[in-house]
């Protein structure tokens, strides 16, 4: 998702208009996508009070205007992390309850969410904003990834507290290669995603439930096996002493034998010993 350039910045809001990608068929101000870029929070509070007509503000259009990768102005104020929260508190804070679940759920040309972007940014605060603004757990993008499955291959534990808080549906969510986001935490080694995953699967039970551990995406792969095939030990080692199966073989009859054949040993240790 390319970011537009920084335009020459003045003191007040001005009229001249750029066409953008509009989803929405509104003319895109590229000016207010720079200025949500760069956090000028001045500049969007100088539009809160204005009347764009039809019942609208001048705020919300300029939240609305889209860049040419189809991200509307809050989006960028969302993917530039520190500096742009003052401006996602500003917007959320005076926008109505319509007009911010309609943003907060504006999704860009590749079919990413404000959601999405500071998911896989780490940005609790601004998650934790948008959730309470209605942002949805559960949508996807081409590749079927929520913003759970990118907080989880980022190692973003804080960012899925936040999403757990909201609901546990994305939890079990498989992606296009059916992928959950505990086989994208055990492809990236994200030792403490794991076991926070694990943790909120099993629901404060000693007990993880078998279906978290053992799901398999399209090659027949669990997480274990993933981990596997990734090289990630650690993450191999961390699993079995959660509970995987260490006897699973993939679609293709791959187990630890052939991926992680180093392990083997350690691993049946492990299984003796629960």
């Amino acid at each position: 998702m390319a970011g537009g350039a920084i335009g020459r910045l003045g003191a007040r809001p001005s009229t001249a208009r750029r066409e953008g990608a509009t989803r929405d068929g509104s003319r895109g101000d590229m000016e207010a996508c720079e200025r949500a870029e760069t956090g000028d929070r001045a500049w969007f509070a100088a539009l809160d009070d204005e009347d764009a007509g039809e019942g609208g503000s001048k705020l919300v259009e300029a939240l609305r205007s889209r860049d040419d990768d189809g991200r509307t102005a809050f989006h960028r104020a969302c993917a530039s992390g520190a500096r742009g929260r003052e401006v996602v508190r500003l917007a959320l804070d005076r926008m109505s309850k319509e007009d911010a679940k309609r943003v907060v759920n504006a999704a860009d040309e590749g079919e990413w969410t404000p959601l999405h972007t500071a998911a896989a940014l780490g940005e609790e605060e601004t998650c934790a904003s948008l959730l309470a603004s209605g942002a949805k757990t559960s949508v996807r993008t081409p590749g079927g990834q929520t913003p759970g499955h990118y907080a989880a291959s980022k190692g973003r534990v804080e960012v899925l507290e936040k999403l757990l808080s909201a609901d546990d549906e994305w939890l079990t969510a498989e992606d296009g290669v059916g992928a959950t986001p505990l086989h994208r935490a055990a492809a990236r080694g994200q030792l403490k995603v794991l076991d926070f995953l694990v943790d909120a699967h099993s629901k404060g039970s000693i007990d993880v439930p078998k279906h978290a551990l053992e799901t398999r995406d399209k090659r027949g792969q669990t997480a274990l096996l993933v981990a596997c095939e990734a090289g990630q030990e650690e993450a191999v080692i961390r699993l079995a002493k959660h509970g995987a199966n260490i006897d699973a073989r993939d679609a293709e009859k791959n187990g630890i034998e052939e991926l992680a054949p180093k392990l083997v040993s350690a691993l049946r240790g492990i299984v003796a010993e629960r």
